[in-house]
């Protein structure tokens, strides 16, 4: 197992800014995740540390000591890609045994690491195997043997379940995630999508145009956002947001109105006449009475049996607005429901910054 930080790292081709300052610190055993959108910079940040792509300028430490010269066999990593490159003509055995045979180990040390990866990803079956007689799961599993095997100090994962099928993501998920919990090594894992980091990590780091944006467990990201960023992209379906005006103060926080003319007051500290964003998400909007609540207009509706998303608009605003319910509810489209949006639950960020603003408990 090991430990690794970054120290103001940045990755520069030619004048192009890729990665710019990194700084942060991965702990002993930590399943750790990067997540951003398509060109933050997040696999560039991996092979970085896996020692693929030179660091232009800053210090990457493992176990507190200084690799930014070190080939990638000297800093004891093993690297799982999106491809599986797996050797065709070689059996699954082979292709497991490949990479410890090069290095000159032992046949019976290659054997009982083969042996006990095989036993751990279920692949016992399928060691006399090739490839192409094994589903994609199966070749996945294969490619991550290749990893154990090597019995690295540091697991890096770029995109590896992004050749998968949606019900082969979700298992392969539960597999990766009970394989840290076996060999409490340290892991980093890299994807785009938010639903894994969410179901797998222990903390995520957000990225954005080669920077963090915020780094924190999946709660904390869900529930306290650092900006409009993290909100919008942390939570699926996606946050609710849309303008509004902060119009006074007081003892419980600000009086905010919305573009449908409705007021509500927010826990938050803000100064009147400020332009801010409004964010709730779908799962915290209650439904209530007429009256009681903003007017949605009904677009469609999703029903899933246990669940319902209710897609519409609110008056004031173009950005289609979502409701979901834990229940079955059924609605038609141009029918009008009402929307309560509770303070504990809802996000303010600054309109010119967009920082959240801090909340009246925080002070």
């Amino acid at each position: 197992m090991a430990s690794l930080e970054l120290k103001n790292v940045h990755k520069s081709y030619g004048a192009v800014n890729i990665i710019k300052g990194v700084d942060l610190t991965i702990h002993d055993g930590e399943f750790m995740v990067f997540v951003g959108p398509s060109g933050c910079g997040k696999s560039t940040l991996l092979r970085m540390i896996a020692g693929l792509e030179e660091i232009s300028s800053g210090e990457l430490l493992i176990d507190n000591r200084k690799v930014n010269d070190l080939t990638p066999a000297e800093r004891k990593i093993a690297m799982v890609f999106q491809s599986y490159a797996l050797y065709p003509h070689l059996s699954v055995r082979k292709n497991l045994a490949f990479g410890l045979e090069n290095l000159h180990f032992p046949k019976d040390e290659i054997a009982r690491r083969i042996d006990e990866a095989a036993r751990m990803l279920g692949l016992e079956p399928y060691l006399d195997r090739r490839p192409r007689a094994l589903s994609g799961g199966q070749q996945q599993r294969v490619a991550i043997g290749r990893a154990i095997v090597r019995e690295p100090d540091l697991f890096l994962f770029d995109e590896p379940l992004s050749n998968l099928d949606a019900k082969l993501r979700v298992q392969t998920r539960g597999e990766l995630s009970r394989l840290h919990q076996k060999l409490r090594t340290t892991m980093i894992y890299v994807t785009h999508d938010q639903v894994e980091a969410m179901t797998m990590a222990q903390r995520i780091v957000v990225l954005n145009a080669g920077r963090i944006e915020q780094v924190g467990t999946p709660l904390e990201l869900f529930n306290r956002p650092k900006n409009k960023f993290v909100a919008g992209f942390i939570g699926s379906p996606r946050m609710n947001m849309f303008p509004a005006q902060i119009v006074a103060t007081c003892a419980d926080g600000v009086e905010v109105q919305c573009p449908s003319g409705n007021r509500l007051v927010l826990p938050f500290i803000g100064t009147v006449g400020q332009n801010v964003t409004l964010g709730i998400r779908p799962s915290h909007c209650e439904l209530v009475e007429e009256g009681e609540g903003i007017a949605l207009c009904v677009d469609r509706c999703e029903m899933m049996g246990h669940e319902t998303f209710i897609y519409g608009r609110m008056g004031g605003i173009d950005d289609e607005m979502i409701v979901h319910l834990a229940q079955h509810r059924e609605f038609a489209a141009g029918e009008s429901v009402f929307v309560r949006f509770p303070p504990t639950y809802c996000h303010l960020f600054d309109g010119k910054t967009d920082d959240t603003l801090p909340r009246c408990t925080e002070h």
